[in-house]
């Protein structure tokens, strides 16, 4: 129920408050019926939001496959990976990847490297009635079309649309799929403009890292801190080498952030100033 109580939490880069309230759901279009032949239209308007909204990570997901290119360099296994979540769910990826002086066809100078970080997201909202996703929300919902659909699906109309699947409900209505993948973001910033990625990284190779086997219902469960409601969630990952194989660490919330969180900063403060130089 928690996409019902958070409805306009949107993908932003800033945490939320730990104690504040979401908003509440996204008007209704003046034309929109408070009900249709007994289905909550209201009700239904705002679970179509939240379900644009989740379109968002699968195209995200896709467009970080697309390894940018980097003249002269050859690209390296990713460092890091992170995800950022809301209540809307995944909303941005980033990676911190090393790409190294190629040599002939195949082979790299490892003593010529340097490392990028990319960022992408969607920076268009479902309930920013100027944006093209606000704009698409708000042509696209048709309650004729939506009712004639739920009544072939046998979807009564006191169903609690936000137990039911999403997929099912909106299947007649058009996919977001153009509208964001139109709108998508993408970030760079390497290690040349902004020395203190490689700063960072240099502190962290060689850390060393404490983590118990503690596994789930094995033995006697250590506590797990919990995320604060409506909170902005995260899924770092560090891919590291050992002598015996390669390793990713992924961590949930905290659990990675805390160590990754430096390097994250350093980075952020470049391209911040970078962004303040570039704006006439």
């Amino acid at each position: 129920m928690v996409r019902r109580l958070a409805l306009a939490m949107l993908a932003c880069g800033a945490a939320v408050a730990a104690a504040a309230a979401p908003p509440p759901p996204p008007p209704p279009r003046d034309d929109l019926p408070m009900t249709l032949d007994g289905y909550d239209m209201v009700g239904l308007y705002g679970r179509y939001a939240d379900w644009l909204e989740q379109h968002k990570g699968p195209i995200i997901d896709d467009a970080m496959k697309d390894i940018p290119d980097r003249p002269g360099y050859r690209p390296q296994a990713e460092i890091v990976t992170y995800k950022k979540f809301s209540d809307y769910g995944h909303y941005q990826s980033g990676e911190i990847r090393g790409y190294c002086r190629a040599v002939g066809q195949w082979d790299v100078d490892r003593n010529d490297c340097l490392f990028v970080l990319r960022k992408v997201n969607i920076p268009v909202a479902a309930l920013d009635e100027h944006s093209p996703l606000g704009e698409f929300f708000r042509q696209s919902f048709d309650p004729a079309t939506l009712v004639a659909a739920l009544k072939r699906e046998g979807v009564e109309p006191d169903s609690d649309v936000w137990l039911l699947d999403a997929a099912r409900i909106f299947s007649e209505l058009p996919s977001p799929a153009t509208v964001l993948r139109a709108n998508i973001r993408t970030e760079l910033v390497d290690s040349v403009q902004c020395p203190q990625m490689r700063a960072e990284l240099s502190r962290l190779e060689g850390k060393g890292m404490a983590y118990a086997v503690d596994m789930s219902g094995v033995g006697e469960d250590g506590p797990v801190e919990a995320p604060a409601p409506h909170s902005i969630m995260r899924e770092d990952s560090l891919h590291i080498r050992t002598a015996k194989g390669l390793v990713r660490v992924i961590g949930k919330q905290r659990s990675m952030y805390d160590m990754l969180s430096p390097l994250y900063a350093a980075v952020d403060d470049c391209a911040e100033k970078l962004a303040e130089k570039a704006a006439p």
